[in-house]
């Protein structure tokens, strides 16, 4: 797994080492991680070798400084030390964010100053000395390497040398396979995400500009923060690269970001074939298809290992069971890595470095593995190492089979997605056992991705071909494209779409006169339940437009269900009947509640389905065919902004078929859907929309405006809050553009997403 995080601080990385365990790398057995290592041909450029010293990297990274200058090697030194390039740009502390506020306020009250000091915290920014692109290996690996540590440290005492120097070989060569794929990835984002931005791309002058020359110390470690094993390489990439014309600059984050899915394959597929080589480890696939595991470490041992993932899956259980509630279904893979990933985040323990040594440690592991296996680490170790003798045949795997998986699992993840995305899925759709010696991961990976992208459909227009040369990047794409930008989509994807916006703008439907239409909203009046203009305009247009797609944009509070009882209630009085349906059954509930006969859209396609083999004369025990849509009937999907396309075309397909009327129902603004989706936002920027204005469900009167601000965007009270003023230097423009992203009062709107794109032709 690889993961990608912004730094500022170099202490994090340099302070586990405590200068004294230097591992593998001598051989020596002290506390302590090894020291980190340079790498890069930019560290190099900058005569950066060998390990990593924490003052000089405190001098680089912080001060920016260069380290070819004997002054950037000294603390007392550094102000006579030659810069390498332009310094961080300097931003206000959240202190003195906080001190400006209350001196623009000092009459504040508590409450006042209290929101004044969050507000300053939240909108402090720091520099970006550096992207740490983090590398963990799989638990297993890791215990592999456990292993054969006490298999040394054991033999070794037993006065067995031989035996100690070659168990001691076999963890060494795990962890070099770790490193090997830990820097494969860091060579395959200078290659394909080494770039800066060259002019000002604000004002649409900007260019990219090659970087390919990264600096970066690389960080080996060995345990998580509970001090479980956890091989994984901290890789800080210094936010300066060499470029092109010789100049340092900041690196594009965007680029190197964007490319963590092909990186992170790229890593782990290079480890896997060097302890391939190296040991005969063999991986297989597990059965949630997530990563692949050493065989010869079970589940039980991994689990034993993983007093982390034991947290984390509690906390994802308990995730679970509250979606079971208020959904009535299983979650589906998107919406349960999003679970996984939120309990990671919510039983995160900062890192610590004291209490245990090293000793101490394997002693513990080997205890509680004991206790659950005769044997222990040692015995573990032999198990492997006698898996990884025998001569087992590699899988087999087809090209065409592998594609086939990867724009599919791409297709149903994503709405579209970049050749870094598919490239994850080809990985993964790749059997575990390649049998590829290590040098050919990444061309096998680039090949079958470039196949993949063959048959999918890109959604953006392609850069313009006609540039100069001397206006093209050093692997010819024009200056002024975005490395990595382009987006694509599977022709499935693409073909539901088109469907969707198709039948947004036809007509057919059953269709009020405006005069009946404006009798059944009068009635309402009469009853003592009148409509407001918004509601009363939305209910009209539904009746007498004859549109066979319509959506109704409703944002929190504004009397949505008010708005869809009294539009069935119409429908239903004309002698047509209404269905209704949502993604969640606490929305099919309300539904319900407003007369609608509703089922959770999971349900409603599986009864639909059913009834596809219906039989005239046979039994009818589940009651399906009350369900059976006839022409002129009327169904309202509610949440549709939380609907995958995929289900919301079977149903607009079904409704076409049958003659009805669909109606989506939610805010393109709210919790789009897990999977692909986003078609509500397109369909009501195609097609015919109504919106509700008027927010009525709150009781004070700060509560409607703070919701719609919400929605907005912003996440401060409606409340004005001073905007932070730019730094010492900085241009107006660019101070804007901070007061922008703060979310501060009197913030441009944002404009809605839609995941929907355009399709180059």
């Amino acid at each position: 797994m690889l993961s990608m995080h912004s730094g500022a601080a170099t202490e994090y990385l340099t302070d586990p080492v405590e200068g004294t365990r230097e591992g593998y790398y001598t051989g020596a057995t002290a506390d302590g991680e090894p020291p980190g290592l340079w790498y890069g041909t930019g560290a190099e450029a900058l005569g950066l070798r060998g390990e990593v010293d924490a003052t000089l990297m405190e001098a680089v990274y912080s001060g920016l400084l260069d380290p070819r200058d004997p002054a950037a090697h000294d603390r007392r030194t550094w102000e006579h030390a030659q810069p390498l390039c332009g310094g961080h740009r300097a931003y206000r502390s959240p202190e003195e964010m906080y001190a400006a506020a209350l001196a623009a306020e000092p009459g504040a009250s508590p409450e006042r100053r209290e929101e004044l000091r969050v507000h300053a915290q939240r909108n402090a920014r720091q520099a970006v000395s550096f992207i740490d692109v983090t590398f963990s290996a799989p638990k297993s690996v890791t215990i592999l390497g456990v292993a054969f540590e006490r298999a040394a440290n054991d033999a070794r005492r037993a006065g067995e040398h031989r035996a100690a120097d070659a168990w001691a070989a076999h963890q060494r060569a795990v962890e070099d396979a770790v490193m090997a794929g830990a820097r494969a990835s860091i060579d395959y984002l200078a290659r394909h995400a080494g770039y800066s931005r060259v002019g000002h791309h604000g004002g649409g002058g900007g260019r990219w500009t090659d970087a390919h020359n990264l600096v970066v110390a690389q960080f080996l470690q060995h345990d998580s923060r509970d001090h479980d094993p956890q091989l994984h390489v901290h890789q800080a990439i210094l936010n300066r690269a060499l470029c092109a014309d010789g100049k340092w600059r900041a690196l594009d984050g965007k680029a190197i970001f964007g490319l963590r899915g092909a990186a992170s394959a790229v890593a782990e597929r290079v480890m896997e074939a060097h302890l391939a080589r190296s040991l005969g480890v063999r991986f297989e696939t597990r059965p949630d298809g997530k990563a692949r595991e050493v065989i010869g470490v079970s589940e039980k041992v991994m689990d034993l290992f993983s007093s982390r993932r034991r947290t984390i899956t509690g906390k994802t259980e308990q995730l679970v069971r509250a979606f079971r509630d208020k959904w009535s279904r299983e979650p589906n893979t998107a919406e349960l890595d999003r679970m996984q990933r939120q309990a990671t985040l919510t039983t995160r323990k900062a890192k610590s470095h004291d209490g245990e040594s090293i000793s101490d440690r394997l002693e513990r592991w080997d205890r509680e593995l004991r206790a659950e296996i005769k044997g222990g680490l040692t015995e573990l170790a032999h198990s492997v190492v006698s898996l990884g003798q025998r001569a087992v045949p590699d899988e087999p795997w087809s090209p065409r089979d592998v594609i086939a998986r990867a724009v599919a699992a791409a297709g149903q993840r994503w709405q579209t997605f970049s050749r870094s995305d598919l490239m994850r899925m080809v990985s993964d759709a790749l059997p575990g056992r390649l049998g590829s010696p290590p040098e050919t991961v990444v061309p096998l990976l680039d090949t079958l991705t470039d196949a993949a992208l063959a048959s999918t459909v890109r959604v953006d227009p392609p850069a313009a071909d006609d540039e100069p040369a001397s206006m093209r990047l050093a692997n010819g794409s024009p200056v002024f494209h975005r490395p990595g930008a382009a987006r694509y989509a599977t022709a499935d994807q693409v073909g539901r779409e088109w469907a969707l916006r198709a039948a947004a703008v036809k007509r057919g439907a059953h269709t009020f006169a405006l005069a009946d239409a404006n009798r059944a909203i009068s009635r309402f009046a009469s009853n003592g339940r009148e409509l407001g203009a918004d509601q009363a305009a939305a209910v009209r247009g539904v009746l007498a437009s004859g549109a066979m797609v319509e959506t109704l944009a409703a944002p929190a509070g504004t009397g949505k269900s008010f708005t869809v009882g009294a539009l069935a209630g119409a429908w239903r009085d004309s002698g047509r009947s209404v269905f209704g349906m949502a993604t969640s059954q606490i929305a099919t509930q309300v539904l319900a509640e407003e007369g609608l006969d509703a089922r959770n859209i999971t349900r409603w396609l599986a009864i639909q389905e059913r009834l596809d083999t219906d039989q005239p004369g046979s039994p009818d025990p589940g009651g399906d065919r009350a369900w059976r849509l006839r022409r002129d009937d009327l169904v309202v999907l509610d949440e549709a902004g939380m609907t995958d396309t995929a289900a919301l075309a079977e149903v607009q397909r079904r409704c076409e078929a049958a003659g009805a009327k669909l109606l989506l129902v939610g805010d393109p603004r709210q919790l789009a859907a897990v999977g692909a989706g986003g078609s509500l936002s397109d369909l009501s920027v195609h097609g015919i929309r109504y919106e509700l204005a008027e927010v009525r469900r709150f009781t004070a009167d700060w509560e409607g405006a703070a919701s719609l601000r919400l929605r907005e965007g912003g996440r401060e009270s409606p409340r004005h809050l001073p905007p932070p003023r730019p730094a010492p230097g900085r241009r107006h423009g660019r101070a804007g553009r901070g007061r922008r992203r703060a979310g501060v009062a009197g913030r441009r709107p944002r404009r809605p997403r839609l995941p929907a794109t355009r399709w180059h032709e």
